[in-house]
């Protein structure tokens, strides 16, 4: 990175490295609470929309709700983690969520990092229930990277980094270099008004203006040796419920648009142009809306279709059959060790139960093992993946629309 390619303010306040000719660590401005992104006001009145439409399916829900994010939460866990170049897939996270601390246990460094993402979110998540939005502090940050990376002390976990870091393969050709080690604790400081954010009595910045500002500061800052894209992705579920918006996930979405996701923080970062990104993380939010009311859907079409095939085998509605196909709508992929646990039945039963639903096609063998048999019910993993594309389309549709309107000076999705 030249410091050419700084925004002029940028190449004002950056920082030499010692012994490095020609390297410059970027010291980002202080953090802004709102930003002027041109011709984006269209696709903020939608993502608010989305995000409304979202809250009441959940209201109408409530059951339901929590089957629904409790996978949600672990395919973010699983596509936030892939960003990072770890290999964990999702049947392979609920595996190993399965087996950790039992005997079927094994080493796993990637599915290990994976689950801490899921521990961090949930340390996070029973936090902001407990102190509301003033939970959202710098111990809190501190805390999520140190479950997160738990164990792995080379990183220091939940500590500030007190040496330099920098994006890319060398430090002299790095694709962008944060600021000194030095400078962290007072530009993370300077977040915390943000986080904390409350209205001055005049207008209120929106959470949604606030989350993507959030994200891109953070990043910027990337205080923490390792770890930060994981951490700033937890960062924005925890803010949007904090602001008692529905917690959605973007990851999902972000790694769907990978390089454009680096790109644009990277305009960010070094340009001080922040409207491609925000554009990318309101399409990601209202991408996130649209599915997960989709997935939601897809559920209750899919508990449906089981519950009548049960019927018309004439099972007996206390029969652990019943059970079991409830359990999988949160929790589809089970080993018969896992369901006699989670339904507090026999082993008998839960492999009886198990053989019936493998022969109704509701489970599948996920392996071919003879012990330790994993099973897991397709439908339910394909709801939470199918039609993530399509969204999106629609979705860069819908931003092509906006565009266009606020060019010829008309109203976009202003209502």
């Amino acid at each position: 990175m030249r410091k050419s390619d700084l925004h002029p303010s940028l190449q004002a306040s950056c920082i030499p490295i010692p012994n490095r000719s020609g390297c410059y660590a970027v010291v980002p401005p202080p953090v802004p609470t709102s930003i002027d992104v041109p011709a984006s006001h269209g696709l903020f009145v939608l993502a608010r929309r989305e995000l409304e439409a979202l809250g009441e399916v959940i209201d109408r829900n409530k059951a339901f709700a929590d089957l629904v994010f409790h996978m949600l939460n672990r395919r973010e866990a699983v596509d936030s983690s892939q960003i990072e170049g770890t290999h964990t897939g999702f049947d392979g996270l609920l595996i190993h969520e399965i087996e950790a601390g039992t005997e079927d246990a094994r080493p796993d460094q990637d599915a290990d990092e994976t689950l801490g993402y899921v521990r961090a979110f949930m340390f996070g998540s029973r936090e902001v229930d407990r102190r509301g939005q003033a939970a959202l502090d710098l111990d809190l940050i501190q805390s999520l990277h140190a479950k997160l990376l738990e164990g792995q002390d080379r990183v220091d976990p939940g500590r500030w980094r007190t040496i330099q870091n920098y994006i890319g393969m060398r430090l002299e050709t790095a694709r962008y270099i944060p600021p000194p080690a030095a400078e962290v604790p007072r530009l993370m400081g300077g977040m915390v008004e943000l986080l904390q954010y409350e209205p001055d009595g005049v207008a209120e910045v929106s959470i949604l203006m606030r989350a993507g500002i959030a994200h891109a500061q953070f990043e910027a800052i990337h205080p923490f040796l390792d770890g930060n894209g994981r951490t700033g992705r937890l960062l924005l579920p925890l803010m949007l419920k904090a602001a008692g918006a529905p917690p959605i996930h973007l990851a999902t979405f972000l790694k769907v648009r990978q390089q454009e996701y680096y790109d644009t923080l990277w305009q960010a970062q070094t340009r001080l142009n922040w409207t491609p990104w925000m554009r990318l993380f309101l399409e990601s939010v209202v991408a996130s809306c649209r599915h997960t009311v989709q997935v939601f859907a897809n559920l209750r079409d899919i508990q449906g279709r089981w519950q009548g095939i049960l019927a018309e085998k004439g099972k007996r509605r206390h029969a652990a059959i019943w059970s079991v196909t409830n359990l999988l709508l949160g929790q589809p992929v089970v080993t018969v060790n896992a369901v006699a646990e989670r339904l507090d039945v026999t082993f008998p039963a839960a492999n009886d139960a198990i053989a019936e639903l493998v022969d109704l096609d509701i489970l599948r063998p996920a392996n071919t093992q003879r012990r330790h048999r994993v099973f897991h019910a397709h439908e339910v993993v394909n709801a939470l993946y199918t039609g993530l594309d399509a969204v999106l389309d629609d979705v860069a549709r819908l931003t092509a629309l906006e565009v266009g309107n606020e060019d010829d000076g008309g109203g976009g999705f202003r209502p």
